[in-house]
């Protein structure tokens, strides 16, 4: 399953381990198709020959050089039959991670809590809490099992993706089996880390998750196409999703995301994902000792990881480049951003009919688009 080898994912990239266009694909509808030879144009034909290598059903894409839009497109259909959109709507996944430590910075500013004290404070009744920090959860160092690698969370979620989940499910399973090392002294990515430092933040601040990504992240930043959800709604226009993750080609638009809850229950259109993408390579909404914090190599050391290639609080670090690949349901992205030229790209695709379910088709464009853009520096991907 696609959804749960997103688990592995960042520890194989850190360790170094086709549906044609449909002719009614475009930039986006404010300005119209790229002018022929122009860099937008180029870009945009580098997309396509991916997407119609990949056989996937629509993607969608941005590029900008700080915050100038190089362009914004789409390729392909959603639904089926349908010329896609640039404005589509996509399950956010990964990206949503740093947006956590973000709010964790800056909760700590003022004084609502500390990156390290215990998450006893809040969470007393979750086995070694007495001894898991905020930090822990955020660097993925708590040692606490993945939930979505359980045979019963698997179970449940073939059986029907649709269902819904609360934080203390989740939880339930994570504490199912034994925890992988002591807190703090080993590395391995764990959603369930993502649940428990959303809920500290819940329980912290008094408000929900939702509402606090929307007062300090998205409103400041105005992306007012983005929303985090409890439920299966995805407000239109949106990239249908398809999968063949259960075996058979399938529509998988409306599967319930709170199976990845605090870690990717969000809903948003390529743009918005760019301008986030910025903010978090240029420290907009940190001050700047936080920023450096959250930026450092804090898990240089643990497992794979050295100074130059390492996961902290949400996103690799492959040199100069941030890195995340979300991947949920048959929503499949990447997003890069080069913090030396200031350059993002964001692609997220869907599969099609013969689509492998358990690969990220969005990465390999993205990687395309990144090497085209700063090819003296490309991205050192897989």
């Amino acid at each position: 399953m696609r959804s749960v080898c997103v688990a592995f994912a960042l520890l194989l990239v850190l360790a170094g381990c086709g549906a044609e266009d449909s002719g009614g694909s475009s930039a986006p509808s404010s300005s119209g198709p790229p002018a022929a030879g122009s860099e937008a144009a180029r870009i945009t034909d580098l997309v396509r020959e991916k997407v119609a290598a990949a056989g996937v059903t629509g993607a969608v894409f941005g590029v900008w050089r700080g915050d100038e839009q190089v362009v914004l497109g789409a390729l392909g259909e959603s639904p089926v039959g349908v010329p896609a959109t640039a404005d589509l709507r996509v399950r956010v996944g990964q990206p949503m991670e740093p947006m956590l430590s973000t709010v964790l910075f800056q909760l700590e500013r003022e004084g609502a809590l500390s990156l390290d004290e215990p998450i006893a404070r809040w969470l007393p009744d979750f086995p070694r809490a007495a001894a898991i920090t905020p930090r822990m959860l955020a660097d993925s160092t708590s040692g606490v099992a993945d939930y979505v690698t359980d045979p019963e969370f698997l179970r449940r979620f073939q059986e029907n993706p649709i269902r819904p989940y609360t934080a203390r499910e989740l939880l339930d399973l994570a504490d199912a089996r034994p925890p992988l090392f002591a807190p703090g002294t080993g590395w391995s990515y764990a959603h369930s880390d993502l649940v428990l430092l959303g809920e500290v933040l819940q329980h912290s601040s008094g408000k929900p998750l939702g509402e606090l990504i929307a007062q300090r992240i998205t409103g400041p930043l105005g992306m007012d196409g983005s929303a985090v959800v409890l439920t299966s709604e995805i407000a239109a226009p949106y990239l249908h999703g398809y999968t063949t993750e259960r075996g058979v080609f399938e529509d998988s638009t409306f599967w319930n995301p709170t199976a990845f809850l605090h870690s990717g229950n969000m809903n948003a259109p390529v743009a918005d994902i760019g301008r986030w993408v910025r903010a978090l390579g240029t420290g907009t909404l940190l001050e700047p000792a936080q920023f450096d914090a959250m930026m450092g190599p804090s898990t240089a050391g643990l497992g794979p990881f050295t100074a130059e290639r390492y996961f902290a609080f949400g996103v690799v670090h492959l040199g100069e480049w941030l890195y995340m690949n979300p991947a949920y349901g048959g929503y499949d992205g990447v997003a890069l951003y080069d913090t030396t030229s200031g350059t993002t790209v964001v692609v997220y695709t869907t599969d099609g009919p013969g689509s492998d379910g358990n690969a990220n088709p969005a990465i390999p464009i993205g990687a395309a688009v990144a090497g085209a853009l700063v090819p003296e520096r490309p991205p050192r991907l897989p």
